[in-house]
């Protein structure tokens, strides 16, 4: 049997990291309270088994909103999840496979059967303009090409077929929807929800352009992605999926939509004129269960979806660096805000080197990070009052410290500055990068280096509390 969400979340619960929730729950009014709680106090994912308004749906959060629980998606330990997801890649693609129908099959709506207002659609922020979906993969085909692009969007509830959308620009489903645009046609795009963690990771996975993510996921998942024609537009879906939302981009369209809490935290970034999708069907599982990912901070499943496939990508990119760099980790700090700094775990072996790793950490693939820090081989990346130490004692600003002005920022970020009108769609913002050397002296100088061995309390490493407890 295929890999699921059902099969996925069996995993979490059997790893003890998933918390279930049998009294009625709203969607409207404390979901979202209770799901963030359990995710960011007790590191809990949620289930949520009886939702107010909604008889006979069930709900899940947080899944993914953790290195663990991603971890188990692929089937690696924590602190393997880096290399093991690398020599995943270099297997190369598994291409999908078509078959004529699915779970996700066992209910169709079409035409004035959609009623968007029959799924559990939450809401997430005190701040938000309504209910939103955070956990659409939007599935989008290349018209010269035919390639599938995957992506995750946000997707605010606007009538019963009728969503709205922040497509962010310059990536690939806004390039995909410029080509359609160009041509005078609408985007057909279908938007899954709800699988197994496997796919939210392929589906975050920035690769170049015309790569199709679920190939991706089914190298990871070790088994192709088993697909299905879509009901009303020219698309394939996950036939495994939850719920699958049939539409179009309408070309030219643009209408107010947001505000949003996003992974900063802030609500007004990228609202404004933006797309819309015009649904034109809904296919779903009897007992679909609905993923409402949760966004916002200080650690939200989109801030771990984005930051651990960029670890890897950025561990490819710079593990190279003038021949060699001894990396040991690097973190993309989920309670930082979504993945905008970056920490390097490495140990140093000649001067040059660290500034070398930070400036490749700042120029790769993705827009996000704006701060990246280098720690020695004595410092946990994962551990915030870690890392204020190393730069509290280890770096002089004068000298380990460097600022790139007139970089491009994120377009969420509302520290960059705004260089397109408010509203506009798409939003540019201008920004700055900074790179911050926390590392010791290289071991080419093994006096200097010594001078910052950390002094431990004494037999910490030959006692154990419990033992004396």
């Amino acid at each position: 049997m295929p890999k699921d969400l059902r099969s996925y979340l069996a995993e979490l619960e059997a790893a003890g990291e998933l918390l279930r929730i049998k009294r009625e729950v709203d969607p409207k009014t404390n979901l979202a309270g209770l799901a963030y709680q359990a995710g960011n106090r007790l590191g809990k994912a949620t289930f949520f088994e009886n939702l107010v308004g909604y008889p006979g749906w069930q709900a899940v959060s947080y899944i993914c909103a953790h290195r663990r629980r991603l971890a188990i998606a692929i089937g690696a330990e924590p602190q393997d999840f880096i290399p093991k997801t690398s020599r995943f890649l270099e297997q190369g693609m598994t291409p999908c496979r078509m078959v004529d129908t699915g779970p996700v099959k066992e209910v169709i709506q079409v035409g004035d059967q959609v009623d968007l207002g029959q799924l559990p659609i939450h809401i997430m922020s005190v701040l938000d303009a309504g209910p939103y979906i955070g956990s659409g993969m939007g599935i989008v085909k290349d018209p010269d090409t035919g390639i599938r692009n995957v992506a995750l969007h946000r997707h605010q509830l606007e009538g019963r077929n009728k969503l709205g959308m922040l497509i962010h620009p310059g990536r690939h489903t806004d390039m995909i929807k410029d080509k359609y645009e160009a041509r005078g046609q609408d985007t057909p795009i279908a938007i899954a929800i709800g699988h197994h963690g496997a796919y939210y990771i392929g589906a975050c996975w920035t690769t170049s352009f015309g790569v199709d993510e679920y190939e991706i996921t089914g190298t990871i998942l070790g088994e192709p992605v088993e697909m299905v024609k879509c009901e009303t537009i020219d698309l394939e879906a996950p036939a495994h999926a939850e719920i699958v939302i049939e539409g179009v981009i309408p070309a030219g369209v643009l209408e107010e939509e947001g505000p949003f809490a996003e992974h900063t935290g802030y609500a007004r970034a990228g609202s404004g004129r933006n797309p819309i999708v015009k649904v034109t069907a809904i296919t779903r599982r009897h007992n679909a269960i609905y993923y409402a990912l949760q966004g916002g901070r200080p650690i939200a499943a989109s801030q771990v979806l984005d930051g651990m496939p960029m670890e890897v990508v950025l561990y490819n990119r710079i593990k190279d660096v003038g021949g060699y760099v001894d990396v040991k980790d690097i973190v993309a700090l989920p309670y930082a805000g979504g993945s905008h700094i970056i920490v390097v775990q490495m140990t140093p072996h000649e001067e040059g080197q660290v500034k070398d790793v930070l400036m490749a950490t700042l120029s790769s693939p993705y827009i996000h990070p704006k701060i990246a820090i280098a720690v020695d081989d004595d410092v946990d990346p994962h551990d915030p009052t870690e890392i204020f130490w190393s730069i509290s004692t280890r770096v002089n600003p004068a000298r380990d410290v460097f600022i790139v002005p007139g970089t491009r920022g994120h377009h969420l970020d509302p520290s960059g500055e705004l260089v397109t009108p408010p509203g506009a769609h798409p939003q540019v913002r201008v920004n700055s990068k900074m790179g911050i050397d926390a590392t010791k002296p290289p071991t080419r100088t093994p006096d200097a280096r010594d001078y910052f061995t950390r002094s431990w309390a004494k037999g910490f490493d030959e006692v154990d509390l419990d033992d004396y407890l």
